[in-house]
């Protein structure tokens, strides 16, 4: 099962005492390193993530202990079989659970950025831009962007896997995906998210996966 947590950035202090007690010593370090809304996303998605899995996962020791595997895939030490991803974006941080492999993606939605597409994007997905409405071009633009970063984290491969080796197919729902360079099965997924100048992403190692459950934290 896959859930996903999110949390408006503004509703967690980085300095407070009781809060960041909930992280670890190494964690609050490279937290600590980072300034202004890089600091603020990054803590508050830290802490979404220690709830998350307490939420789901009771067991788990906590506060975590995270490392990064070759590829900079993120992991739980003392749980890997427990995956997670992360992902902020403005306002909101968002933490996504499961026991397969995931990726998360959000981001703000803010007009022409569809340049990016003709530089980064497939083939496919640049004329399938190009055959949607003007009105609908800079939302579409945001689904392909967030699935693909989603798809992308999941794999654990980073800038390895260029964003033009694969194609997302949204003329469809569900999405679906067109990958030569990677096995496996995976399920793709476009939660509804009350904030409707964000749009976010889920991809789940997982053939015919269920809907992630999403939790909007106050």
């Amino acid at each position: 099962m896959t859930a996903v947590y999110a949390i408006p950035v503004s509703a967690v202090n980085p300095d407070d005492s009781a809060s960041r007690a909930r992280l670890s010593r190494g964690r609050l370090e490279q937290l600590d390193r980072r300034h202004g809304a890089a600091r603020a996303q990054g803590f508050a998605a830290s802490l979404l993530l220690e709830y998350a899995v307490s939420q789901q996962y009771s067991w788990v020791v906590h506060p975590l202990a995270i490392s990064i595997a070759e590829g900079g895939k993120p992991y739980l030490v003392s749980e890997p079989g427990i995956h997670f991803s992360l992902s902020h974006s403005g306002d909101w941080a968002v933490c996504a659970v499961s026991d397969h492999p995931v990726g998360v993606d959000i981001e703000r939605c803010e007009p022409g950025r569809r340049d990016v597409a003709s530089r980064f994007f497939h083939r496919e997905e640049v004329r399938y831009l190009n055959t949607v409405l003007p009105s609908a071009r800079d939302e579409t633009f945001y689904k392909l962007w967030t699935l693909k970063e989603s798809f992308v984290k999941s794999t654990g491969r980073g800038l390895d896997l260029p964003l033009r080796s694969f194609w997302v197919d949204i003329h469809r729902m569900p999405p679906r995906l067109d990958c030569d360079e990677v096995t496996g099965s995976y399920s793709l997924f476009l939660p509804a998210f009350a904030d409707r100048d964000y749009c976010l992403a889920v991809c789940v190692e997982q053939a015919n996966a269920e809907q992630p459950v999403l939790h909007i934290m106050n």
